[in-house]
């Protein structure tokens, strides 16, 4: 039998001996490592080149419709509109309102509406146009009730614009100023009329005048001819 030192001294080298390994399989990995993250590099690379081609976008020119318009008043508010069957105010949306005038083209009267859009998506939430029915009401030293129409259904609501104390006034105001310009037009144009029928009176009086004148000068003529005899 061999001795037992010698058999520890057999065990030790084989228990050593795997150690030797480890540092050729250390200097592999890095390689390898290396070599799986410049694949990766070069298709990330190859897919954002193919994706960029794609993805171009080309500049398009936006209509809003105002572009015929003058702005007067811009400001940062929220829309409230009033609900019959809940009887409570339900916000409609918070965004830009813009107040805009522009000429008529039939008689070059100044017409205005109101226009406001949500922020972000720029859905239409209200576009009316100022009648002289218009009721413009300050409920607040931040907000304006006004009657308009709905842009959903057609129809005339009761709408309630909240904002700084600041725009509050200048709309109100400007508004106000509008309304009235577009009342006393009203009453002109109703006015007209009633001062034109006398007018066409005066027509129809010189045409009997003129006919009696006529029959007055043919009894003359034969009353003439009746004395001479």
């Amino acid at each position: 039998s061999p001795p037992k030192g010698g058999a520890s001294n057999e065990e030790n080298k084989e228990v050593s001996a795997p150690p030797a390994s480890e540092p050729s399989s250390q200097e592999t990995n890095p390689e390898k490592a290396n070599s799986v993250s410049e694949s990766l590099a070069e298709s990330a690379a190859a897919y954002t080149k193919a994706t960029a081609k794609k993805c171009i976008l080309e500049k398009v020119d936006v209509k809003t419709g105002e572009e015929s318009e003058s702005n007067v008043l811009q400001m940062q508010c929220k829309l409230y509109v009033f609900e019959k069957t809940a009887q409570s105010w339900i916000e409609r949306g918070r965004g830009l309102l813009r107040l805009n005038d522009m000429a008529s083209t039939d008689d070059g009267t100044l017409q205005s509406r109101l226009v406001m859009r949500t922020q972000g998506s720029l859905r239409l939430i209200l576009n009316t146009k100022l009648w002289p029915q218009m009721q413009v009401d300050k409920a607040s030293e931040k907000s304006v009730r006004i009657t308009a129409m709905d842009t959903e259904d057609q129809g005339v609501k009761v709408f309630l614009i909240s904002g700084s104390s600041k725009d509050i006034g200048q709309l109100a105001a400007a508004l106000h100023h509008r309304i009235l310009a577009l009342k006393s037009r009203a009453e002109q144009e109703t006015e007209a009329p009633a001062t034109s029928i006398p007018e066409a009176e005066v027509p129809q009086s010189n045409e009997d005048d003129s006919d009696e004148e006529d029959k007055g000068s043919a009894s003359a003529a034969a009353s003439t001819p009746a004395t001479s005899q």
